[in-house]
């Protein structure tokens, strides 16, 4: 059985941990207001497409996008870069960027990076 990884050894484990559930997205737009309802996991193989879906709807010309957050199951690093890129691309484009619905880790990972001050966040 070499090299071949038990279902109990810590390999195994890591790679069932990588096998993360897809990110789904639920656009809606009103006069001024675009929304983005996420649910699911914001990492390193969502984050471009969070990123994308948020960009198409600063760029339909919405003034305000709010983002939806209450589904996000988790949130890594590159999530929260992809939150960055979303608030600069939207300031650039004039576009104001407000976070609602935020789960407690989120919210921590906000607060310790303190990104919650840069953002508008409403609590959940």
């Amino acid at each position: 059985m070499t090299g071949q990884p038990t279902p109990e050894s810590h390999s195994a484990r890591i790679v069932h941990g990588m096998d993360r559930h897809p990110l789904a997205f639920r656009p809606t737009r009103n006069a001024n207001e675009s929304s983005l309802a996420v649910a699911g996991e914001i990492d390193m193989s969502t984050a471009d497409s969070f990123f994308e879906q948020a960009r198409a709807l600063v760029d339909a010309g919405t003034s305000v996008l709010v983002l939806d957050l209450g589904e996000v199951t988790f949130c890594d690093s590159l999530g929260v870069a992809a939150l960055v890129r979303i608030y600069k691309y939207g300031m650039a484009k004039e576009c104001r960027v407000r976070l609602v619905n935020l789960r407690s880790h989120v919210a921590h990972i906000l607060e310790i990076s303190g990104l919650d001050q840069v953002f508008e966040v409403e609590p959940a």
